[in-house]
């Protein structure tokens, strides 16, 4: 796993994974309220598939989250 970009940990927690469907895609595509990553990884609509998923990872000592796009 990476090391976390607050504070250096190399350990993580998965704390949640959401599959794309065609409605969240769609949504990715239009940067709709229910596709939360639109600041952070706008560039995910465009690469993005239905059946990939995203996953989110916090950090066990600082609890930050990471957000992953698995395909």
């Amino acid at each position: 796993m990476v090391t976390c970009p607050k504070c250096g940990n190399e350990e993580w927690l998965t704390i949640s994974c959401v599959t794309i469907t065609d409605d969240y895609l769609k949504a990715m595509k239009e940067d709709l309220p229910s596709y939360q990553y639109g600041i952070e990884h706008p560039k995910w609509a465009n690469i993005a598939r239905v059946g990939n998923y995203i996953m989110e990872f916090q950090c066990k000592k600082c609890n930050f989250i990471l957000p992953e796009l698995c395909y």
